[in-house]
């Protein structure tokens, strides 16, 4: 499952990852390995972006000492940033003293203790790091029942996992989550910038889902399905159209899709039975890099036809179909009619069979 629309937070978590008078929040703490006169800078991670808040030299022991001014009541996030290194992400709340302990100066291995919301956010990197999509989903969303109420939850919700996807897209499963943390942090930090950033999310993933769903009514109604026309791997353009008369499974994947080649295969053997009888796969990538892309349908060696206006999740054919994840699909019997959606990998070759 893939996000098709980038989220408000998205450039904020492509930032976040990885004693003094007045209020605000000290960090100290030692780089083990090779941490002599190492420069580290403390930024402010905030909904639409960073910001340098100080920096500082560690002695020649490795160890550093600063303090950064922060108002009460409101966790904020930061980066503490090597210079030409690694980065530690911290949840942190005025009071707090932060002691971080960094094994070298990668900060791939790191200890942290005086603050609990640095800890979260350490567990959920944990998970992201996870290379198995099904337990990592399992995890985040256990997590996320579990502390809705910290800061630390809107981690597993934007951030990019070790593989670069997201954990949980903005379709109408996935969005409870959101929805989830929003409540729970509205009652507790109302007047925090993120909580009012991820707050508009949720209300456009629900105008969106309102959105999508007069768009399924409009195709229920429909007489014929909408037109795609968009180019081959050799940029001839290619009609859905084209097919009518035909039962067509229309397609909507990415050539870096994870499960992508497995369910191919699958389909390839559905479409080798019954093409002769007049079945037809018609499939649009939603990809931005023209090579990958046709690499894809050249290793494959797909014998149906393989389009993309190479527009990624920004392609008109999204909006028209009103695809909110990937892998999605159609099903179009002989006269034009869309009579069913995401087909199960496992049923597409019984529904066709009886539409054939």
């Amino acid at each position: 499952m893939r996000h098709i629309t980038a989220p408000f937070f998205a450039s904020f978590f492509l930032l976040l990852f990885a004693g003094c008078s007045g209020s605000g929040v000290t960090i100290r703490g030692r780089i083990e390995a090779g941490g002599s006169r190492k420069t580290l800078v403390v930024e402010r991670i905030g909904p639409s972006g960073s910001r340098f808040v100080d920096s500082v030299r560690t002695d020649r022991e490795g160890r550093f000492d600063l303090f950064v001014k922060q108002a009460p009541g409101v966790p904020e996030f930061y980066n503490l940033t090597i210079a030409g290194g690694g980065r530690v992400p911290l949840l942190a709340e005025a009071a707090e003293t932060v002691e971080v302990q960094i094994a070298d100066s990668t900060a791939r291995r790191y200890t942290v203790s005086g603050s609990e919301g640095s800890l979260l956010v350490q567990e959920a990197n944990r998970i992201l790091s996870r290379t198995d999509p099904v337990a990592r989903k399992q995890e985040a969303a256990k997590f996320i029942s579990t502390h809705a109420g910290s800061m630390a939850a809107i981690v597993p919700l934007y951030q990019t996992t070790v593989d670069g996807s997201f954990i949980f897209a903005d379709d109408a499963a996935d969005v409870v989550y959101f929805g989830i943390v929003s409540d729970s942090l509205q009652t507790r930090y109302a007047g925090s910038p993120y909580v009012q950033a991820l707050a508009r999310d949720v209300q456009s993933f629900a105008q969106a889902a309102e959105a999508g769903r007069l768009v399924a009514e409009q195709l229920d109604q429909a007489a014929d399905f909408p037109e795609l026309n968009l180019p081959d791997v050799v940029g001839i353009r290619r009609k859905l159209s084209e097919l009518k008369g035909k039962v067509i499974l229309l397609s909507f994947t990415a050539s870096n899709l994870p499960e992508l080649k497995v369910l191919n295969r699958e389909l390839v053997e559905v479409y080798d039975k019954h093409a002769a009888q007049g079945f037809e796969v018609y499939q649009v990538f939603l990809d931005l890099n023209k090579a990958q892309w046709i690499r894809s349908v050249s290793e494959q060696r797909l014998p149906w036809i393989a389009v993309s206006d190479l527009q990624g999740g920004d392609s008109p054919a999204v909006r028209v179909y009103n695809v909110r994840k990937i892998p999605a699909n159609f099903l179009i019997d002989r006269t034009g009619n869309i009579v069913r959606r995401d087909v199960a990998p496992a049923e597409i070759e019984a529904a066709v069979a009886g539409l054939l």
